[in-house]
């Protein structure tokens, strides 16, 4: 009958070497994933959400100017003095907010549209390290894109040359999204501006200019 030998003393002394060993590449993985392969991810997820969110908002935008380009012809009123002379630019508010109400509204819509979307990256891609590409286990993106948006007109008047200037209105657009990354949530302010209208004038610059605040 065979008797369990008890572990000698050398036995010990190599199980413990292999636990210290276990001890030092998890610590050194978890060095690499928080160090390395967190950062690289949150960057990357960020970068693709907010593309596709800012793409999303330029298309709704610029749909919406397509389809009812009337409403984006007469944000200005220019005033004339008896000899033609160009005395003042006075931004319509009227028409201003229900420019900005129309966009915004279409941006909203088409975020809502947005299907949630998901990207898998091997932990070997984020290292870093040309060897371990397309290697390890997936980390799992997410994106939300459902957020509430808000936007505002800005107006701008520039001189571009002598008796020369530029009246433009800008809309700025901000958005939070959400985003699952590796099962936790966080979120990312994400925002863009794009030109509505602009009106070029020759000569002098009108002793008055009205901007809506």
């Amino acid at each position: 009958m065979r008797r369990n030998k008890l572990p000698t003393p050398r036995r010990r002394r190599l199980a413990r070497w292999a636990l210290g060993l276990a001890a030092l590449a998890a610590g050194a993985y978890l060095f690499v994933v928080e160090t390395e392969v967190k950062p690289r991810l949150e960057e990357l997820a960020e970068y693709e959400c907010r593309a596709i969110v800012v793409q999303a908002m330029n298309e709704a935008v610029n749909a919406e100017m397509q389809r009812t380009p009337e409403r984006y012809e007469e944000l200005y009123t220019l005033a004339y003095g008896p000899d033609g002379t160009l005395t003042a630019v006075q931004a319509d508010a009227g028409a201003l907010n229900a420019a900005r109400a129309a966009l915004v509204a279409a941006v909203q819509q088409a975020l809502a549209a947005l299907p949630e979307r998901e990207w898998r990256f091997p932990l070997g891609s984020l290292s870093g390290w040309t060897s371990l590409g397309g290697l390890g286990p997936e980390w799992t993106l997410q994106l939300q894109p459902h957020g509430y948006v808000e936007g505002w007109m800005e107006e701008d008047a520039e001189a571009l040359a002598v008796n020369r200037t530029r009246y433009s209105v800008t809309l700025v657009l901000q958005v939070t999204i959400n985003m699952v990354l590796d099962g936790k949530s966080s979120t990312a302010p994400v925002g863009t501006r794009i030109p509505v209208a602009s009106l070029l004038l020759n000569g002098e610059v009108p002793a008055y200019y009205g901007a809506v605040s």
